[in-house]
């Protein structure tokens, strides 16, 4: 029998859920299961039916209420393959220090190493997982998102499992990592004290001495260079940056030479020279020369006696002492930047007129007819000009990289300055490209800078 009229189906406003109201049939009748879901498909319920909800509705005789009768599906979108990476994956990210409560740098939470051991599991991948469609009551259906696999990692320095899911490190090393490229290198760990005995560490990559390093030895890496203790009077070399967690006391004999930054808990009678920053808490009689900033944290940090020299910004909390140490401090261009950047200028100009001559003849060569040479002489002539040729482009092309460099250090010179947070004691010498001026009396919270007006050096709070 067909339900009574004032059976009504109601369908969500999502069409995800319907539901039935349901009136008595005519006394000594009753409703089948097949009839109530009829008219539901009959008012538009097409999918998700729940059958054991009808059976219990014409059973239980369950009339003058609303009941859910039907229920769509929600599509599951697929994941995407991912990695799991059990080290951090950015080796191009900077490490940087922890910073004490006082405003000091603890460099000893440093690292540039991140190293696994033979046997460490480096990463897992876990693969696309397959969505499915949804539907709603209605029979209209919702498309899942299709899941995309990754691709696999290639490299050296690791081993993958059978079901080539999880890599591990083959060798012990330093890991990295960029952009699904994989690669345990070669560090060179020294567990004890570096003393005379030992020597000297030659490495080419990341060098770490896990204890102190002595008087009259050296150690020069390809990369990056990390001591867990203190160091004497040493030489340090590295193409990358150089850690000193417990600080260096040079002796006056000890110099740090590196292509990257210096990170140092305190730097004392010590040579620096660095083509990045050179950061501390404490620098005292020391000749630093670096080719970014010079930075002196914490409310005691101090650069004491000594001359300091960097191309950008001088920043401490105290310049000098009290006693009157002569402090020098130097920033922004020097006569040696400005002459190399002109000869670099002049020789990047001539080896320019050098290569399109060179060019030049090639293309007369090549055009040329000439009825008295052999095509070995020919040969050989030509051979000789792309010789030429090439000798000029490598030049042309080291020059302008090193003019690049020049160029991006006077570029930092220009906003170049000593800011001192604190104090800048008398007899304190502060120089900003080819001006200078020593302090007659104590000043406080000051910046110097380069006066375009005037052309000399101003003051101004340092803020």
């Amino acid at each position: 029998m067909a339900l009574n009229s004032d059976c009504r189906v109601k369908i969500s406003d999502d069409h995800m859920s319907a539901t039935l109201y349901l009136t008595p049939p005519p006394p000594g009748e009753s409703y089948t299961v097949q009839e109530v879901a009829d008219h539901l498909r009959h008012n538009g319920v097409n999918y998700g039916i729940m059958f054991s909800a009808l059976e219990e509705m014409v059973r239980g005789n369950e009339f003058y209420k609303d009941v859910v009768v039907a229920k769509g599906t929600e599509a599951v979108h697929g994941i995407n393959g991912y990695y799991e990476f059990f080290f951090e994956q950015d080796s191009k990210k900077t490490k940087r220090p922890l910073i004490r409560s006082d405003g000091s740098v603890d460099y000893q939470s440093m690292s540039v190493i991140e190293s696994v051991r033979k046997g460490d599991k480096l990463v897992t991948y876990h693969p696309a997982v397959e969505g499915s469609h949804g539907m709603d009551v209605t029979g209209r259906e919702f498309r899942a998102h299709p899941a995309k696999e990754l691709p696999t990692l290639h490299g050296t320095g690791f081993e993958v499992s059978y079901d080539g899911l999880t890599y591990f490190a083959a060798i012990e090393g330093k890991v990295e990592y960029d952009n699904y490229k994989l690669f345990v290198r070669d560090v060179y760990e020294f567990k004890g004290d570096l003393d005379q005995i030992v020597g000297k560490i030659d490495f080419r990559g990341d060098v770490i001495v896990h204890g102190n390093v002595g008087s009259g030895t050296m150690i020069r890496a390809s990369k990056s260079i990390t001591v867990e203790g203190s160091v004497e009077a040493a030489l340090l070399v590295a193409d990358g940056d150089i850690i000193l967690k417990k600080g260096m006391q040079g002796g006056k004999k000890a110099r740090v030479v590196c292509g990257g930054n210096v990170y140092a808990n305190f730097i004392e009678f010590t040579e620096v020279e660095a083509k990045g920053n050179v950061e501390a808490n404490i620098i005292l009689n020391c000749r630093v020369n670096a080719g970014k900033d010079i930075v002196v944290s914490g409310k005691k940090g101090a650069i004491v006696g000594g001359s300091v020299y960097c191309v950008g910004v001088v920043r401490t909390t105290i310049l000098g002492n009290s006693v009157g140490v002569r402090t020098r401090a130097a920033v922004g261009t020097s006569s040696d930047m400005e002459r190399r950047n002109h000869l670099l200028r002049v020789k990047c100009d001539s080896t320019k007129e050098s290569l399109a001559k060179t060019m030049l003849e090639i293309q007369t060569f090549q055009t040329s007819v000439l009825a008295s040479e052999s095509s070995e002489v020919r040969d050989a002539k030509m051979k000789q000009l792309q010789r030429r040729k090439e000798r000029d482009e490598r030049l042309l092309a080291h020059v302008e990289k090193e003019l690049k460099k020049i160029e991006e250090m006077l570029a930092i010179a220009r906003e170049a300055k000593v800011s001192v947070s604190a104090t800048a004691y008398s007899a304190s010498v502060i120089r900003i490209d080819d001006q200078e001026t020593e302090l007659k009396s104590d000043e406080q919270n000051v910046e110097f800078f380069r006066d375009v007006m005037s052309n000399g050096i101003s003051r101004r709070d340092a803020g």
